[in-house]
């Protein structure tokens, strides 16, 4: 296994720790939570980085990338729903999507159609990164910015669910050039 492979799982088993100091007394241990967080959000930047540059880009870690993505955003949306501080209906729709999107994606693959991800999807990842932190920065720092996290809810709601269609129609253009 090489290096940025390494890091990329390295951020699967660092959600065990972000989710269980969040879960376990928030208040007490979300600075800890938060900190193991970012540590784990640097891995993302770094595995891809050092793939490039070291021309280790794998099957393996476009896949592990990807999966270590949505377990840590996916767990810590679970937590901050869990502990009252994001809605339902958000959780939801990013799973949703997520699930939705991970089916295509294995249906395209079948057909021996590749869809790479693409702006909205990193666009989708950004914004609910960012929406993240201020949850944590709302926990931490006891803000009241209620009104700053429901809007970033809404933008994360409209950029998941517009990625998602872009997903779809992705997929249904790569069927009709291939007929």
């Amino acid at each position: 296994m090489n290096i940025p492979n390494m890091l990329t799982l390295s951020r699967i088993v660092l959600t065990i720790p972000i989710v269980a100091f969040l879960y376990f007394e928030p208040e007490r241990w979300a600075l800890l939570s938060f900190a193991i967080f970012i540590i784990a959000a640097l891995t993302d930047y770094f595995d891809g980085k050092l793939a490039r540059k070291l021309n280790q880009i794998t099957t393996f870690g476009k896949f592990l990338d990807q999966i270590s993505d949505k377990i840590m955003v996916t767990s810590l949306f679970l937590v901050f729903m869990f502990i009252g501080r994001v809605n339902f209906w958000l959780v939801f729709l990013i799973l949703f999507r997520d699930t939705f999107v991970s089916g295509i994606r294995m249906l395209a693959a079948s057909e021996g159609i590749v869809i790479a991800a693409n702006y909205y999807g990193k666009a989708k990842t950004v914004t609910q990164i960012i929406l993240l932190v201020f949850l944590y920065l709302q926990l931490i720092l006891s803000w009241n910015i209620s009104t700053i996290i429901i809007s970033l809810q809404c933008v994360v709601a409209l950029i998941t669910l517009l990625s998602g269609i872009v997903y779809v129609f992705g997929y249904l253009r790569s069927g009709e050039r291939g007929k």
